[in-house]
């Protein structure tokens, strides 16, 4: 049997993804063991509206386009997009209730002199998880369309999704 060797990009998306859950999980990490949450809102949310403007501009180009192949990529990588932002969100909604549920019971946690209620915290693993899972999906989307936009589109493209558009519309 022979075997096909493995592209170059796949080992690209590999590091790239290594590199950004490294970042997310300890970015993540340190705001929960210090129980400052505010800063991980002002970075969590905005990047919610990335997510949306990602998929829904994905959506667009797959209907635009003529069938074939490049349809289907791009409305694959549409769809991913869509299960990351649908999971990134549920992180955000369940790590904001596990915030409120904490606030609520008066749950404190003073990480210079940790006890034992800090193990607490850990339930925070599963919201992180659903939004580390929704961007490295999110990552996956744009690696599987980015093939795409390494190549020049002619004015004749340009102009026959613009009528095609005109035609939905």
């Amino acid at each position: 049997m022979q075997t096909r060797p493995i592209p170059l990009r796949h080992y690209a998306f590999v590091a790239l993804s290594i590199a950004t859950a490294s970042v997310f999980l300890t970015t993540v990490a340190h705001h929960v063991y210090t129980m400052d949450f505010s800063p991980l809102a002002s970075l969590c949310l905005p990047v919610l509206a990335v997510f949306f403007t990602f998929t829904s501009l994905l959506y667009i180009r797959g209907n635009t386009i003529a069938a074939g192949r490049s349809k289907v990529r791009t409305l694959f990588a549409a769809e991913t997009s869509m299960q990351a932002t649908v999971c990134y969100l549920t992180g955000i909604v369940a790590g904001a209730s596990l915030y409120g549920m904490f606030q609520m019971a008066g749950l404190s946690f003073d990480p210079s002199q940790p006890t034992w209620s800090g193990l607490w915290l850990l339930v925070f693993a599963l919201p992180c998880a659903l939004m580390l899972l929704g961007v490295l999906n999110l990552l996956r989307a744009a690696c599987v369309i980015s093939p795409q936009f390494l190549k020049m589109t002619s004015p004749y493209e340009v102009g026959r999704r613009i009528e095609r558009r005109r035609a939905f519309a």
